[in-house]
């Protein structure tokens, strides 16, 4: 089985393709051509929310920037789509808002990265709370679709959770993900910029627009957009060396 390191490139090479996750490990199935195999290596699928090389897309929970504005006409993408909700208020439950803030001030003043990543842990726990039963089942659909390798069925089902929780980051961002690893770029674009006009410290979404904009050859966005994350999670794993890597111009283009 021949190992790569770019999902979307083992996604795209056949329509057939299926991703699925088995004992932590991440394949790419082809029930109709098996010679599209392929297994992705494990020291990438064990560090979700890292920036493996600045090209690897890390799906939610590894299956399981605020942007500065709409994209550019640099872009070559069309402008996101966008619901008409310019201004969207998180579900998150008023008498836990006070806690997640001070996670957020625990989290600019976390020593390092082991400390870090408990709390970023205790603030994805709050992101989860859509404050429904029925949103929350939801979304456990999500990840059994995911995990089945029926990307388009967890994609209608995220449509659908839109619709009923329009202010409910969590769903917004796995789109996201899901567009982001299907190549629909503009797609999610429009996903990631709406979960930071909800949530405008989400830490995992500021991630995969800094490496939508990268993939895009857009290195200053990139930056811009790892700046803010650093001001928000100083000790995101891999946050220093993405940064160093763009200002070195280590991708072909000075900044």
């Amino acid at each position: 089985m021949k190992i790569k390191n770019s999902l979307r490139a083992l996604m795209t090479r056949d329509r057939n393709n299926r991703m699925v996750r088995r004992k932590g490990r991440i394949y790419i199935i082809n029930k109709k051509n098996p010679r599209y195999k392929a297994r992705m290596h494990s020291t990438i699928a064990a560090r979700e929310g890292t920036f493996p090389g600045m090209r690897v897309f890390v799906p939610f929970a590894l299956l399981l920037t605020i942007a500065a504005g709409p994209a550019g006409a640099d872009d070559g993408l069309p402008p996101p789509a966008t619901s008409g909700r310019e201004r969207l208020v998180s579900v998150v439950p008023v008498d836990a808002a006070a806690e997640l803030d001070q996670l957020f001030v625990r989290l600019a003043a976390a020593g390092g990265r082991s400390s870090a990543a408990g709390i970023e842990s205790d603030i994805r726990r709050h992101w989860l709370a859509s404050g429904s039963a029925t949103a929350n089942l939801m979304l456990s659909w999500t990840e059994k679709a995911v995990a089945a390798g029926d990307a388009a069925g967890a994609l209608d089902i995220l449509d659908e959770l839109t619709v009923r929780q329009p202010a409910f980051a969590e769903a917004y961002y796995r789109r996201g993900t899901l567009h982001l690893m299907g190549g629909r770029l503009s797609q999610a674009l429009g996903d990631f910029q709406t979960v930071l006009r909800i949530e405008p410290r989400h830490f995992l979404a500021m991630k995969d627009l800094a490496v939508l904009f990268e993939d895009l050859g857009q290195h200053e966005r990139a930056l811009e957009m790892l700046r803010r994350l650093q001001a928000i999670d100083p000790q995101f794993d891999g946050l220093n060396e993405a940064i160093e890597a763009i200002v070195a111009g280590s991708h072909g283009q000075d900044i």
